[in-house]
């Protein structure tokens, strides 16, 4: 099975706000899963849009529409190590224009969280197609490796409040990324251009 893994090297603080509150916090991190897949899936797709422009069908082929899923899966972030996900609070607060003062009611507690290096991996969906896979579905699975792996290294912030500050990151995987890379980049780019 074909199965990719990022590292992810955080330079800031980031936060991926939880689907619930929490008493005492205006924006909560999910601690049991602070990266989530579906985030990461998300910055990687937007990050592939950027590369190849939004309409670029090989998109498609990767991450998937409403009518036809990704064969591709992720998986949430784990710390490396022995690190652990560390935790604090920020504030945030609205300025009135006129007054510039603090807006009333306009004070945000939210939490944000570290660690140095986290990885989390993209993994082909069943079936599989590997050696003994027809050998034109070879080259369409190396395009959609590539992709991802562009991607990735594409990603430079993750999480909100990204304009504050947080979520400063760079991605990685650990194949090296040379000429024909970006030959294979520019190509697959002037496809749709």
């Amino acid at each position: 099975m074909t199965s990719l893994r990022f590292t992810v090297q955080f330079h800031s603080w980031f936060r991926v706000g939880a689907a619930y509150g929490r008493d005492g916090v205006d924006a909560a991190i999910d601690w049991h899963d602070p990266l989530p897949a579906d985030h990461l899936k998300g910055v990687m797709r937007d990050s592939a849009r950027l590369l190849l422009g939004p309409e670029h069908p090989l998109i498609a082929t990767v991450f998937g529409t409403p009518k036809t899923p990704s064969p591709w899966s992720w998986s949430k972030a784990s710390p490396d190590g022995d690190s652990r996900w560390t935790a604090t609070t920020r504030h945030r607060v609205a300025i009135d224009e006129v007054t510039h003062t603090a807006r009333k009611d306009h004070l945000v507690l939210g939490e944000q969280a570290w660690i140095d290096r986290a990885s989390f991996e993209v993994r082909r969906i069943p079936p599989i197609e590997g050696d003994d896979a027809p050998a034109p579905l070879r080259p369409i699975e190396d395009d959609q490796v590539r992709l991802l792996r562009a991607s990735a290294r594409g990603i430079h912030h993750l999480g909100a409040w990204r304009r504050r500050g947080l979520g400063w990151v760079g991605v990685s995987d650990d194949e090296p990324w040379d000429d024909s890379d970006i030959q294979w980049l520019l190509t697959t780019r002037a496809v749709i251009s």
